[in-house]
């Protein structure tokens, strides 16, 4: 009889991780409508399963193929254009996120867990039926071993944030932990930091090597740590920094014991944390060029007009576009964090959120306290990620789980010359918008959809 019993358990087991694998992966209808009702910690608890077993699937996988699921008819009076969806479930539960980078005949896709593949460009085409990606041997292992070990961490916890490739070289950026004693700002035995890995671009292996560190640790790791990169001026790259949601997240805050958010550090010029960096590939020398940021987390330098464009994510709304004009580390420009912010902090209006304030006390006007002003904000958020521009149109994704919000959207403007955003469209896709790509020579772009792991292509023909 307990063997019956045991055996009904073992089947309604693998039914139920069956059911929610299926909704999940196929972001049905269903998934949709009820994956708000379950705790965030419940809902983390069935991705890491998800994401343990689904490891073993992808460990040693040759290639990754995408298979057309849809096309989304994207009309408006200024885009009149299909977007054509490619899925790989795994890539739901490698990361789940991705990024994208390109050189002049290939894309490549990082995960967030460190899986690197590519395809020719040439055989990447929004009519076909699949698109296959062959991985790429790396050593990133080594560099992502603390997170992969079963430790108090998530199993599979995302520390991939971005990717480039710039000159036949590759560059990953990543949060890296180091135990033991550790230097400047950091107060535990942990240490989670910001840093860049280099290697020669190779199709068959690449070997990775420390190219650039942030010396600022935290003793817990989060994801509103920033962490794009992006090309710059000549021998220069692009680096967004986060501040660790230091004055948002509780593991950071609480009212006896504040020193995190009381330290100040997107103000601090001493720190690199709430910063966009400049940083030389040839020495790894790096100056600041903006403070005064949450959580950056889109990125582009337009060459054309030495024009910066970043988004990045508020607290609870004050998501933001931010414009650097003529960016210098002679002439660095401040954005306000945390002393200014149309967002609030999470809790508000409720009393027992009140002390937060005194030490971030998120003014509404920047430009009143000596900041820049948002090109434009959005209350409530939208989960602002990634950004790009094609010509005068600029890409914005987001995230978030609200789509009358304009959350799960792909939002475009357009820019002028005097750099303001106009004909503001959103479009809603019902994914959470990770990376966006614009490939100029091929005229198409490349959006990456985590909650589907698919890759969705725009021609612009």
């Amino acid at each position: 009889m307990k063997k019956k019993i045991a055996l009904f358990f073992l089947i309604l087991l693998f039914f139920l991780f069956f059911l929610i694998k299926y909704n999940v992966e196929n972001n049905t209808i269903f998934f949709q409508k009820y994956k708000n009702i379950f705790p965030q910690y419940v809902k983390n608890e069935i991705r890491e399963t998800l994401t343990f077993f689904n490891s073993f699937f992808t460990k040693n996988k040759q290639n990754f193929i995408f298979k057309k699921t849809d096309k989304i008819n994207l009309r408006s009076d200024t885009l009149s254009k299909d977007l054509s969806i490619f899925t790989n479930p795994n890539l739901i539960f490698t990361g789940p996120r991705a990024y994208f980078a390109s050189n002049n005949d290939r894309l490549f896709v990082v995960t967030g867990t460190g899986i690197l593949m590519s395809e020719r460009f040439e055989l990447i085409n929004s009519n076909k039926e699949k698109i296959i990606f062959e991985t790429i041997k790396t050593n990133l292992d080594k560099f992502l071993f603390e997170y992969k070990k079963k430790n108090p961490e998530k199993f599979f916890t995302s520390t991939v944030k971005s990717v480039l490739i710039l000159n036949e070289e590759i560059y990953i950026s990543l949060i890296t932990k180091s135990r033991g004693s550790s230097n400047i700002i950091n107060k535990s035995n942990n240490c989670f930091r910001h840093e860049i890995l280099k290697g020669k671009l190779n199709l068959k292996e690449i070997k990775f090597q420390p190219f650039f560190k942030i010396n600022d640790c935290r003793p817990v790791y989060h994801d509103y740590v920033g962490g794009t990169l992006s090309d710059y001026k000549k021998d220069k790259i692009l680096y967004t920094v986060g501040d660790f949601a230091v004055c948002e997240h509780p593991s950071f805050i609480s009212e006896n014991n504040f020193e995190y958010c009381k330290e100040n550090n997107s103000q601090v010029m001493k720190s690199y944390l709430g910063k966009i960096l400049e940083i030389n590939i040839n020495n790894g020398s790096s100056n600041i060029i903006s403070l005064g940021h949450d959580n950056p987390q889109g990125l582009y330098y337009d060459k054309i007009n030495n024009l910066v464009i970043s988004t990045e994510h508020g607290p609870q709304g004050g998501d933001e576009i931010n414009l650097n004009i003529s960016p210098s580390k002679d002439n660095i420009k401040n954005y306000g964090y945390p002393i200014a912010s149309y967002g609030e902090h999470y809790g508000f209006p409720d009393k027992s959120v009140d002390y937060l304030y005194k030490f971030a006390p998120l003014h509404k006007s920047h430009i009143k306290f000596g900041f820049i002003e948002p090109v434009k904000y959005f209350v409530p958020s939208i989960g602002i990620s990634p950004i790009d521009k094609y010509k005068n149109k600029i890409f914005v994704g987001s995230l978030g789980n609200d789509i009358e919000e304009g959350d799960l959207s792909i939002h475009t403007f357009e820019i002028d010359d005097k750099y303001q955003l106009n004909n503001h469209e959103i479009f809603k896709v019902y994914n959470r918008v990770r990376d966006i790509h614009v490939v100029n020579n091929i005229k198409k772009i490349f959006f990456f959809f985590e909650t589907t792991g698919s890759i969705a292509i725009i021609d612009m023909n």
